[in-house]
């Protein structure tokens, strides 16, 4: 009754599969012969194959678009079944079983999933859909109670089929035993069975007074289908804000601890003992160092709030972009570890470019640090050039190299390589982050080529200045 996106998932291994798939394809296969046949044999009246033609409609909309049903531990909810089991119930086992072949396949085919899956999954819907028409033919006696008891029976006797048969598929796919997973299965999923199968109860019987009347009941379940998207998305995206914000704690808890224990060990040494001047001087280094780099952790977080309450707006105007990356790579040179190089190339006419010059020089700043703390030896190279309307800045790297597949992720805030640190290089996650957002709100793109193992290059471009 309330198969999930986590049950019929690409974990599921057909090979392991087949000796449940393949029977459950060749029977469902014989019994959706014997229902057209009987389709066919009994000539449905014309309001009869509207109706039908309308229940397999909302039947396939509500398979293509699943619900997530917040506080139930499953994936998305498939509606279809309420729209089946009304089907079954008002038209028939035969009826039902085309309905479900129809809508599934509709479905699974323009999601072009495997051939195993489709059949497996098709096969499940007209097995569950029949059992459901055989059953409430048993309770049909003319009575409003009978119709209802009907429509109940329908819909546990489609649960059963259903869970039964999902559950032996991924049972077989994992190994696992078959007992108990059904009964995790079945508690996983009573909550939305108990849910469609009221709706189903409520469908049938206005169906029965009035098939227009039912289609009323279309809006209501319409409504609470996008309620629930709007609910769930809404939710998901304020764990995602918790998540970052214990991410957030946890990685500035761990980024001002170094640094402090730094200053105040020294501290207390320059304050306790008597010491000569080399170690003195030794002592005021290590506290200027690491207190500037507490700065630039605090300026990284109050940039970081600047940037989400969108109360950065750059100031744009003609830039000399040689002269101020220039003094970047002078300032930086000052302060290299042994074996390492850094280097400017550039045009020989190189434009002014439009940008907001502070905004410009923090996003250079980032990049070439960034360049200085992740290579061990080598040289680093920084470039500017003009590039077809836009002036490009480019540093490159000896670093170990990024995966093609987190190249996009760098940028995303929090986000670091090594969030262990075992090459021994810190960081909050939010230098890329900035850097990305100040490019953006200064009409320019920033990108990253990189191969693990042979450094990376961080490229940005800015508009070249217009003078009017």
């Amino acid at each position: 009754m309330a198969h999930t996106h986590i049950v019929r998932s690409s974990r599921v291994r057909h090979d392991a599969t087949f000796a449940v798939w393949v029977p459950v394809a060749l029977t469902a296969g014989i019994v959706l012969v014997a229902a057209i046949a009987s389709l066919v044999a009994e000539r449905p009246s014309w309001t009869d194959a509207v109706g039908i033609a309308l229940l397999i409609a909302a039947a396939t909309l509500a398979e293509a678009f699943p619900v997530p049903i917040e506080g139930v531990a499953v994936g998305s909810t498939s509606l279809a079944t309420i729209f089946l089991v009304a089907g079954a119930t008002i038209y028939g086992w035969a009826a039902a079983a085309v309905a479900g072949f129809l809508a599934m396949a509709l479905v699974e085919l323009g999601r072009r999933r495997p051939f195993s899956r489709v059949a497996f999954n098709c096969g499940v819907y007209v097995l569950a859909a029949s059992a459901a028409g055989g059953v409430a033919d048993r309770f049909q006696d003319g009575t409003l109670l009978g119709l209802a008891l009907g429509a109940v029976g329908a819909a546990i006797a489609f649960y059963v089929v259903d869970i039964t048969l999902l559950a032996a598929v991924v049972t077989r796919s994992r190994g696992v035993a078959f007992a108990p997973s059904l009964r995790s299965y079945v508690h996983l999923t009573f909550v939305p069975f108990a849910v469609m199968a009221s709706l189903a109860v409520i469908l049938v019987v206005l169906w029965d007074r009035s098939p227009f009347v039912a289609i009323v009941l279309v809006g209501p379940l319409l409504a609470t289908a996008l309620y629930q998207r709007w609910i769930h998305g809404a939710l998901d995206r304020l764990r995602e804000f918790d998540r970052l914000k214990d991410e957030f704690i946890a990685i500035v808890s761990h980024e001002l601890r170094t640094p402090l224990t730094s200053v105040y060990g020294a501290a207390l040494t320059l304050e306790g003992q008597q010491l000569d001047e080399q170690r003195r001087r030794e002592l005021l280094e290590i506290i200027s160092t690491e207190a500037a780099r507490l700065s630039r952790l605090l300026d990284d977080i109050l940039w970081v709030s600047r940037l989400d309450s969108g109360r950065v707006r750059p100031s744009i105007m003609p830039v000399q972009a040689l002269p101020l990356t220039a003094e970047i790579v002078e300032a930086t040179r000052t302060h290299l570890p042994e074996g390492l190089s850094l280097e400017l190339v550039h045009d020989v006419d190189v434009p002014e470019v439009a940008a907001d010059p502070d905004k410009l020089r923090q996003v250079l700043v980032n990049l070439v640090e960034n360049a200085v703390k992740y290579s061990r030896s080598g040289v680093i190279l920084v470039r500017v050039a003009s590039h077809y309307g836009t002036v490009r800045f480019s540093v490159r790297d000896e670093g170990p190299g990024i995966p093609s597949g987190q190249q996009e992720r760098i940028f995303e805030k929090f986000y670091r390589l090594d969030p262990n640190m075992t090459q021994g290089v810190g960081g909050t996650g939010l230098g890329l982050y900035i850097c990305r957002e100040l490019v953006a709100a200064m009409s320019g793109d920033i990108w990253v080529e990189s191969a693990p193992g042979q450094g990376s290059t961080f490229s940005f471009e800015l508009p070249v200045a217009r003078r009017s």
